[in-house]
């Protein structure tokens, strides 16, 4: 008998249509349950099983990183490709639907995950620590594919990390109230509250995958208490509608083409939390954009793509 070869993980690699994705955790896989029903058939044991619905799903998690996705000519930074595939929504809600392929081993154990799409897209950042990225793909059903090595523009590429990162937020006046400089993390989440459709057509997978209503959420650690931004969220009731506005992204001067920015606007604060300990004192709030309008990352009313205001 065949010993066992032991496989190691990073022989393995993920793709995303085209572009190469340098991971540090792949979760996405086929599922299906099984089930027992209680019947009464004169037997002791369970003689009855059912097969459940095939599911495909899992996240992806990878650094932020200076690389060109694109080649010289078309350079950029495959975070923005990614977020227009979680945001961008057609005239109908569709979400822009895309292949993942995988390869976990070279014997037989590479898969397409086909008419995948983006079900949440997690941005978040901690001081000392690198700029995170975490989306949660849903997708119809897989197939077993041949591997082909994955291409990058630059053999090795830097990890962007926290000084890289920008955090700015802004009044309804466009007015600055608070920059990075008072921000110990931040992050962003943006939920599509993707659901599989199942219909009699005679296979176990869902006939189709669409988004429901969208969720924009995160949160942001202050370090001690920022006044005006608690007083916003104290006086929330004196106001008819919110329209300050977040501001994240990252900037890295120079030819590096990895610069990504995006403006949330309709942002609500929570009133912040805090907690007295033999530590540093830090604020914690929660917020909720409602943008209340169809607009991408290419542009539309109040444009997410804002790098040029990191400059």
């Amino acid at each position: 008998m065949a010993i066992p070869p032991a496989y190691m993980g990073y022989v393995g690699f993920v793709r995303i249509n085209t572009f190469g994705i340098r991971c540090t955790s792949c979760e996405l896989k086929l599922t299906q349950t099984i089930d027992k029903p209680d019947v009464i058939s004169g037997k002791y044991d369970k003689t009855v099983y059912k097969l459940g619905p095939k599911e495909v799903g899992g996240t992806i998690g990878f650094p932020a990183v200076m690389e060109a996705v694109g080649g010289a000519a078309a350079s950029t930074d495959l975070i923005p490709v990614l977020w227009d595939l979680a945001f961008t929504r057609s005239n109908n809600g569709y979400l822009t639907k895309f292949y993942t392929e995988v390869k976990y081993t070279s014997d037989y154990a590479t898969f397409l995950f086909n008419e995948c799409v983006i079900n949440t897209f997690k941005w978040s950042v901690t001081q000392g620590d690198l700029i995170n990225v975490e989306i949660d793909v849903i997708g119809r059903n897989r197939e077993a594919a041949s591997a082909t090595e994955p291409f990058y523009t630059n053999r090795n590429a830097r990890a962007m990390t926290w000084n890289d990162a920008r955090v700015d937020i802004y009044d309804k006046n466009s007015q600055l109230m608070i920059d990075g400089s008072w921000i110990r993390s931040f992050e962003a989440n943006v939920n599509n509250n993707v659901d599989r459709f199942y219909t009699l057509n005679g296979t176990l997978a869902p006939q189709d995958i669409a988004p429901k209503l969208r969720d924009i959420t995160g949160s942001i650690v202050i370090m001690g208490r920022h006044p005006t931004l608690a007083e916003l969220a104290v006086t929330n009731q004196t106001r008819c509608y919110e329209d300050s506005k977040i501001h994240f992204g990252y900037f890295v001067a120079g030819t590096c083409n990895a610069n990504f920015g995006i403006k949330l606007p309709g942002t609500v604060f929570e009133i912040e939390t805090m907690s007295l300990r033999n530590d540093l004192m830090e604020s914690t709030m929660n917020w909720h954009s409602l943008p209340g309008s169809k607009f991408t990352a290419t542009g539309g009313p109040d444009a997410v793509n804002f790098v040029e205001d990191f400059v």
